[in-house]
Formats: structure tokens, C-alpha cells, sequence
């Protein structure tokens, strides 16, 4: 397997579904990395469902969740604490590069309608997820400033801290059908986002992550 450093520069379309998290549904269904537990701050939480049509690594499908922000040496900080991708080049230099847990798994993206699209995630043939999603109104700009994401990771006895930075243009979007494995993925099933979008075209760049030894117990 190659080794892909950062930067990365990804280009594709996706979805992105905010929601505000309670404290007892992330420490009962966030997958909270033990560093992290009972650190949980608030904020804005995330699911994201991406296509990548284009990478350092190639094209690949991710679906990701982020449970909110955490309280983390005196900063407030995401974390991504469960996510699968559909090529093993993404899985090793997520890991390597930024210490994202990144999974393997299979991804079909299924375009019902000009405006309406499915999408399913499995795993050796177990569904993950299986998400329907319709977009309407009319496009705007949006950019991760307006939404920063600053991410702290643990591996191997190291912080890597990240902060991606990404743009495109913007739809409103709804979750019209969602069936969640709450096995494999956070049970959603009974949360909604306060609000969904889809971005297409967009382009996102993760910078070379920032590592610090980590002190642990």
C-alpha cells in the first residue's frame, strides 16, 4: 500500500446533516474514544455522506460521525469517532496521516430523480446504513468557516490535531428514509438533524496534521 502524505485536495459531492447531540445520546451512542469520555462540550454535531470523484488517494465514498465538541486541554474540539470508506488507500493514510479510525466498507450511490438520490453503506454484506435524500430550493455558497470542524485524534500514543477547511456551493436538502445498523453506526433512527445539505460541486483540503505526544495515564 502506497503512502499518500498529506496535504490532500478531495473534489465530489456529498451530504452534510447538522445536529445538536445530547450528553446521553453521545456517551450511549457516540463511540466516544476512551481519551474523550465524559469530556463532551456541546456544539454542533455531524453526519456526512461523501462521494470523492477525485483525491490524492482516488475516488471513494465516506460516511462519517462527528458526536459534537469535547473539552480537550483547555480547547473545545471535534473528534470523528466512527467512519467507513470504500477503498483500503483511504483507510491506511487516513489512519497514518490525521489517526482517523477509518473502516472499509461498500458504498452505492443510486440516483432515483433529478432531485432525489439513495445511498447504502454495508459491510461483508451487513447493512450499515441505508439513507434517501431530496434536495430543493436553490443553490448558495458555503464554506467551513461559517462551521469550523477542528479535529483531535489519538494513535499510537499521539494527539494529531487537524483542521480541514473545504467549499462549494450549497442545496437545502431532506432525510426522507434512514435505516441505521445501530451495531456498526450511532442509531440515528430516532435524532433529526437540524438541518440537512447537499454540496456539489465542492472541494475540501486536509492540511498535514499537527502531532503531539500524548501524556496518558
Amino acid at each position: 500500500m502506497n503512502n499518500i502524505p498529506a496535504p490532500w485536495s478531495l473534489q465530489g459531492k456529498g451530504y452534510i446533516l447538522i445536529y445538536r447531540f445530547t450528553r446521553q445520546f453521545v456517551e450511549n451512542e457516540g463511540r466516544i474514544p476512551p481519551f474523550l469520555q465524559k469530556q463532551f462540550a456541546g456544539g454542533f454535531g455531524s453526519v456526512m455522506l461523501v462521494d470523492y470523484t477525485s483525491s490524492n488517494a482516488g475516488p471513494y465514498g465516506e460516511l462519517l460521525f462527528i458526536p459534537g465538541k469535547f473539552h480537550h486541554q483547555g480547547r473545545k474540539l471535534n473528534t470523528i469517532s466512527q467512519i467507513y470508506v470504500s477503498t483500503m488507500a483511504s483507510v491506511v493514510n487516513g489512519i497514518e496521516n490525521w489517526a482517523i479510525p477509518k473502516e472499509l466498507a461498500n458504498f452505492e450511490f443510486q440516483q432515483l430523480s433529478s432531485k432525489k438520490e439513495r445511498v447504502t453503506v454495508s459491510k461483508e454484506n451487513e447493512n450499515i446504513a441505508d439513507l434517501t435524500l431530496s434536495t430543493f430550493g436553490p443553490s448558495f455558497p458555503i464554506s467551513t468557516s461559517l462551521m469550523p470542524f477542528p479535529l483531535v485524534q489519538l494513535h499510537n500514543n499521539q494527539y494529531f490535531y487537524t483542521k480541514f477547511s473545504g467549499k462549494g456551493k450549497g442545496r437545502l436538502a431532506k432525510l426522507e428514509n434512514l435505516e441505521i445498523n445501530k451495531n456498526l453506526f450511532p442509531d440515528l433512527s430516532h435524532v433529526k438533524p437540524i438541518f440537512t445539505l447537499k454540496v456539489e460541486p465542492f472541494e475540501i483540503v486536509f492540511p498535514v496534521a499537527k502531532i503531539e505526544h500524548a501524556h496518558l495515564l
